[in-house]
Order: structure tokens, then C-alpha cells, then sequence
């Protein structure tokens, strides 16, 4: 999957108890559709700001709140005049509805009803974000400020595991805020959103942070101090801004032999985030890695400098099937990445994924 800046230029098996639980209403869902056979059946799902069950429970067979999404089941026969039976699930600010029918009218009414209940969210103009980028030629630095096409984190939560999509939830959230100057560690294999996740957080944290890109880290940390210092001394008329400077796809800057491969970068990464350069300067700096994380140096992901450290995992079996039913795709076995699931949902066949684990 490319990178912020090629897009900006070009234009662990986790099932959770909370998953588990909602298998449990779309299983009785399914034992009740078979018992009342019920011959026809649709799904459906659409964006709502509306995350509550009040409303529905009068009619629910069966329901389940948590921490991350809410289901039930409702027999809406008395209210349709029809045998008819819906499964709802609202999740990360969407509505995903099965319904089973005796009648193939019904299960129109029976959409009808729940998105009475559940309006579609009107779509807001395209989000763009503005991101400085920067990079070191023969006549010295250069800045281009761009402004990109960026979703929101509602938008693509729905793309990350479950376990994800709670570390990178909280780091999304309008109350975060930085303490200090902080280093931010994503790490993970390709194909799991990094970069996706990167544009979200860019509009999320727009009104607080600038964002700042750098192109070329690793002349950034071995060229000398004069081009890391222009870049971090930088200020606009915004200077109580924080600045978030992103070094994508720079996993040999952190590796436990980074002084033999990229000289003293490593030491400058850290002096930006905790040491004396970074003393003062509110910036903070996010890397992207897909470097094992056991190959990292000790100094990188020592507790107590590495404010977040966020793994992104591929889906496991059950969440992959989750999200390609989401996307009318055919079902597969097996883990698999974002972008897996992606080239599946459009058709294209893919080989056989290897079963490795990314950590040790």
C-alpha cells in the first residue's frame, strides 16, 4: 500500500469476548430464521449517528451492549403485519441490519422501520488537511504545504481489528492531548492501514497540531544537525500549535544496529523526543516501521519513552469474515491483512497467505 506522500504527490488470532458475544446474536438470529423458516433474507448498512438500542427493546427477542458495539434481535411481525425477524448490530457509527422474511415485501418494510429509527447520516463535503512536506537538495531545505483528501477516524475504524481500533480510538479521541515532546511508534506488517490511519489522524487532530512530513529521514538524521534543526525550529503564525512530524516507513532508524546502518540517527531521534533538542519544542514525532518489533533497540521501546506503541495486526479469521460480509465479498479462511481484504472485495485472487506471526 503507498505511503502519505506518494498519495499526496500522486494528485495473531484476536477474536474478542465482545465479538464472541455478538456471534451469539446472529447465531440465534439464524436458529430462529431456520425454525420459523423464513425464506427470505437481506442485509444492509449504512452511516447513523445514532448508537442506542432505546427504542427497540419492546420488540427484542435477545440483545447485547458493550464497550464497542451494541446488537439485538427483533421480531417486528406485530409492527410490519408480517412474520419477519431483524438482527441490528450499530457499530462505530454504523448500522449493520440482517432481515428474514416469509414475505420478500416484508423485508423492505422492515428496513423501512429500523432506518425510520436510525436515519442515515448526511454525508459531509470531502475533508482535506493540510500537511507541510519536507525534504533536503543541493540549495538547502524545501517546504511544500499540500492539502490532501483525509477521511475521518468514523470512517475507517471499521478497517482495524478490534484491538486496534481501540489503541488507535484513544489517540483519535478530541480529548488527547500531549504532555511533552513524545514519540509515537507504529509498527506492523504492510497491507494493515498505517498509512490510512496516518491521513485520519491528520484531520482528527486539525484544530490542536500541524503536521509535518518528512520525505527523506534518512538525510533528515544523518545530514547534520542544520537540516533536522530548520525543520523542528520551524514556526508559522500558529506557534502555539503542536507539530506532529511523521517519518513513514523508517524502521532502520529504530533497529538495534541503527548507528552501523544510519550513523547517529537514532541518537537524534531520541534527542528530539526527550533530550535536550526537544526541550521546549512542542513537537512530537510519529514513525512507522514494518520492522519485527523484536529487532527494535531497547532504547526505542523502553517504557517511559514510546508514548504509544501500537501494533497493527492483520484481521483474524472471524473479523476478516466480519468485514467481507460488511462489503458483500465472499468468504476465506484465514488471517488477513487490510489490503488483502481489499483485493478480495474486488474480485482479485490472491495466493495463499502465510501463517506467520509478526512478533516474537
Amino acid at each position: 500500500m503507498s505511503n502519505l506522500y506518494d498519495e499526496a504527490v500522486g494528485s495473531t488470532l484476536t477474536a474478542t469476548w465482545e465479538l464472541d458475544l455478538d456471534y451469539v446474536t446472529i447465531a440465534r438470529f439464524a436458529k430462529l430464521v431456520v425454525e420459523r423458516a423464513l425464506e427470505h433474507v437481506a442485509y444492509d448498512s449504512w452511516a447513523t449517528e445514532r448508537m442506542t438500542l432505546d427504542g427497540l427493546l419492546d420488540h427484542a427477542l435477545t440483545s447485547l451492549r458493550d464497550r464497542v458495539e451494541r446488537t439485538a434481535v427483533l421480531d417486528l411481525g406485530d409492527e410490519i403485519g408480517a412474520d419477519c425477524l431483524v438482527h441490528v448490530s450499530l457499530e462505530r457509527g454504523r448500522a449493520h441490519v440482517r432481515t428474514a422474511a416469509r414475505e420478500v415485501d416484508a423485508l423492505a418494510a422492515a428496513k423501512s422501520w429500523v432506518r425510520d429509527r436510525y436515519p442515515v447520516a448526511e454525508p459531509e463535503e470531502k475533508q482535506r488537511a493540510s500537511v507541510t512536506f519536507w525534504s533536503l537538495s543541493g540549495r538547502g531545505s524545501r517546504q511544500v504545504t499540500r492539502s490532501i483528501d483525509v477521511p475521518t477516524w468514523n470512517e475507517v475504524a471499521g478497517n482495524y481489528p478490534t484491538a486496534v481500533a481501540a489503541a488507535l480510538g484513544q489517540l483519535m479521541s478530541p480529548c488527547f492531548r500531549p504532555e511533552g515532546g513524545q514519540l509515537l511508534l507504529w509498527h506492523g506488517e504492510p497491507g494493515t492501514g498505517k498509512t490510512y490511519a496516518l491521513r485520519a489522524l491528520a484531520w482528527e487532530w486539525r484544530s490542536w497540531c500541524r503536521v509535518h512530513y518528512v520525505t527523506d529521514p534518512e538525510t533528515f538524521f544523518g545530514s547534520g544537525a542544520g537540516y533536522m534543526l530548520e525543520v523542528l525550529l520551524d514556526e508559522d503564525e500558529d506557534g502555539d500549535r503542536w507539530r506532529l512530524l511523521i517519518l513513514e516507513d523508517t524502521g532502520e532508524l529504530l533497529t538495534a544496529d541503527a548507528k552501523e546502518r544510519v550513523g547517529q540517527g537514532l541518537s537524534r531521534l531520541l534527542n528530539v523526543v526527550d533530550g535536550l533538542i526537544g526541550q521546549g519544542l512542542r513537537v512530537m514525532v510519529l514513525v512507522t516501521t514494518n520492522e519485527k518489533l523484536r529487532r527494535l533497540h531497547a532504547a526505542v521501546s523502553r517504557p517511559g519513552r514510546c508514548a504509544e506503541l501500537i501494533e497493527f495486526v492483520a484481521f483474524s479469521e472471524v473479523e476478516a469474515q466480519e468485514w467481507l460480509s460488511r462489503h458483500d465479498a465472499a468468504a476465506v479462511s484465514g488471517a488477513q491483512t487490510l489490503a488483502e481484504l481489499y483485493a478480495r472485495s474486488a474480485g482479485i485472487e490472491l495466493p495463499r497467505r502465510q501463517q506467520v506471526g509478526f512478533t516474537n
